[in-house]
């Protein structure tokens, strides 16, 4: 077992890689080279598995290729190893490409961290425990690391999978600050290097007004899936009640036919309500999603584009030579394809709040349609004198009712603000940032 020091990787360095879809090395920075202590000759056509460290859990490599096979990208907390002993740990993220995968790793930064590390100890535990039952093989050892560790994601109050990886990078990348106007920035530099430099920057600061204006969108998306799961609750309650109103008033029916059939037709509309709003829960639930995954995806965008800047300054610098640009193309279409995601699922967060508004107006129709056929029964009931049989069931119904009007009432409010702050994504802006980068990186070819 390697008994190696850790490395103290800087805030600012980012490792870069590519592979075939084996696996196998194609490319690699300096800062993989220097980190990981082999030579560029020996990484290239080597597996990437060959800075693999044996204490890293196969689940997390088991969760991860099952993203990158889906053709979405991935990321992971990984532990590595270094030709000579010593280890470090980056936040990984990998891409796919047409041709293989993209990686651009950083040294973690984040408060999770620390407890992810706590979490692979008792994944790689699971691990071993499965490894000794007598059938067990690599890939049933692995499904039990990566069960385990979504149990453990979900006690640390993480939905799934997507919702850790989305909150991992966010962490990382701000943890980082906005780098590629600042330590990459290099003021002197001229002609299409010059470019590539000004177009990072200006991509950084579009990216960067998209990051906050998500946390406001997932901050609010949480809190309408909150308060409408609250609300169905509220609404079956109500149902519940009145379907208990509807076979008392049957009880009755022989000497207050009237209020059986009032009792009848106002049921109908709180189960209409009650499936408005399962849409709406349901709705919701997809528009979670979609936000996590445009978190995820500007984070790794911005990631990307901090790796165009880092390559840039290198050249500028004189530490690498103006070759290592030919890599900045492949940087730009995993932007490039992070852009159009986004607008996909720009146009689905739209989409979704137009249902959402939609839905809960219909869903307030039939409360206030209910509410009219209430005052009826209730009326009746008292004309008719069964307070005796009916009278105990009129409070309940009362009470729920007058909740869900409340809940209405929130639904419909964070529903306009949620409106109000929803806007088109610009994406021709991140696009045309997009092609001056790689305009400048082709041009600077041979021209240092």
């Amino acid at each position: 077992m390697p008994e190696g020091t850790e490395q103290v990787i800087g805030s600012d360095e980012l490792f870069f890689s590519t592979t075939d879809r084996r696996g196998l090395i194609r490319s690699g920075n300096s800062v993989f080279v220097r980190t990981s202590r082999f030579s560029l000759d020996e990484l290239t056509g080597a597996p990437h598995n060959i800075v693999r460290h044996p204490e890293m859990p196969a689940g997390v490599f088991r969760m991860m290729w099952d993203r990158l096979l889906a053709g979405r990208p991935a990321g992971a907390y990984v532990r590595n190893l270094a030709k000579d002993g010593s280890h470090y740990w980056v936040f990984a993220t990998m891409t796919p490409l047409a041709q293989g995968f993209l990686s651009v790793r950083m040294s973690p930064r984040s408060e999770l961290f620390g407890e992810v590390k706590r979490m692979y100890r008792q994944v790689a535990d699971a691990e071993r425990q499965a490894a000794g039952h007598p059938a067990a093989n690599r890939r049933d050892v692995a499904a039990a690391g990566a069960e385990r560790l979504g149990h453990l994601l979900d006690g640390l109050g993480f939905g799934s999978h997507d919702d850790f990886l989305a909150e991992a990078l966010s962490a990382e990348v701000a943890a980082r600050g906005r780098l590629a106007s600042a330590v990459y920035a290099r003021p002197l530099a001229r002609g299409p290097i010059a470019e590539v430099l000004t177009g990072a920057g200006a991509l950084e600061e579009l990216l960067a007004d998209l990051v906050e204006r998500l946390e406001g969108y997932r901050l609010l998306s949480d809190r309408l899936v909150r308060s409408s799961t609250r609300m169905l609750d509220v609404a079956r309650r109500l149902d519940r009640a009145v379907a208990a109103a509807q076979s008392a008033s049957e009880m009755v029916a022989g000497t207050a036919p009237v209020l059986r059939n009032v009792a009848r037709v106002m049921a109908a509309p709180t189960r209409t309500a009650v499936a408005a709003l399962e849409r709406l829960v349901s709705g919701l639930a997809a528009l979670r999603s979609d936000v996590t995954d445009l978190r995820f995806r500007i984070a790794l965008a911005s990631l990307h584009n901090d790796m165009v800047a880092a390559f840039a300054a290198e050249v500028v610098d004189g530490v690498a030579p103006s070759t290592s640009l030919d890599e900045v193309p492949l940087l730009c279409d995993a932007v490039h394809e992070n852009v159009r995601e986004m607008s996909a699922r720009g146009r689905q967060v739209n989409e979704t709040l137009r249902e959402f508004v939609s839905g809960v107006a219909e869903a307030g129709e039939r409360l206030a349609e209910f509410s009219r056929f209430l005052a009826q029964w209730r009326i009746l009931v008292v004309r008719h004198r069964v307070d005796d049989v009916l009278g105990d069931l009129v409070q309940p119904v009362d009470e729920e009712f007058a909740a869900c009007w409340e809940g209405m009432d929130m639904l419909r409010a964070l529903g306009r603000q949620f409106e109000a702050s929803a806007a088109p994504f610009d994406i021709r802006s991140l696009e045309a940032q997009v092609a001056r980068i790689r305009a400048g990186a082709v041009g600077s070819r041979g021209t240092f």
